[in-house]
């Protein structure tokens, strides 16, 4: 992928109640995008070069680790996806440049406060929706 071309992330649909984490895979898929090949976003779809649409499918939390007297010392959230990237004025129908599922997890620590065990979980968000569009870009590649 040539740097220098633009990138247009649509908003993802979103089949779980965590309306936060359709903008997080947004954000992260622009920010890998211009990092690791220097795409650099686009203000409109019309502006992109890439064009990447998808559905953020699963958001879920569970038990990763334990203490040894079994009490939950890290949470893991998985975030997974189903994502398809188009080249600019590609048909709807026509085969895109790559299309499939994709998730991630990154753990967590438990914490003491509810506010703090929140702030944890959207820190990891954050990391699982970085690592998910990193996939993106690699997937995308493998197709070149």
């Amino acid at each position: 992928m040539p740097s220098g071309q633009k990138v247009w992330v649509a908003y993802f649909q979103n089949t779980t109640v965590y309306p936060a984490a359709s903008v997080a895979l947004k954000r992260a898929l622009f920010d890998q995008f211009s990092a690791l090949r220097g795409i650099v976003p686009a203000a409109t779809p019309a502006e992109g070069d890439l064009l990447v649409e998808g559905t953020l499918t699963g958001y879920g939390a569970g038990n990763a680790s334990y203490t040894a007297t079994d009490i939950v010392k890290e949470y893991r959230l998985t975030v997974s996806a189903q994502i398809t990237v188009r080249r600019k004025g590609d048909e709807k129908n026509a085969k895109p440049l790559w299309k499939g599922s994709v998730s991630a997890w990154q753990d967590y620590p438990v914490a003491t406060t509810i506010e703090l065990q929140r702030s944890n979980e959207d820190a990891a968000l954050l990391a699982a929706s970085r690592k998910l569009a990193q996939q993106v870009i690699w997937n995308l590649e493998q197709g070149y």
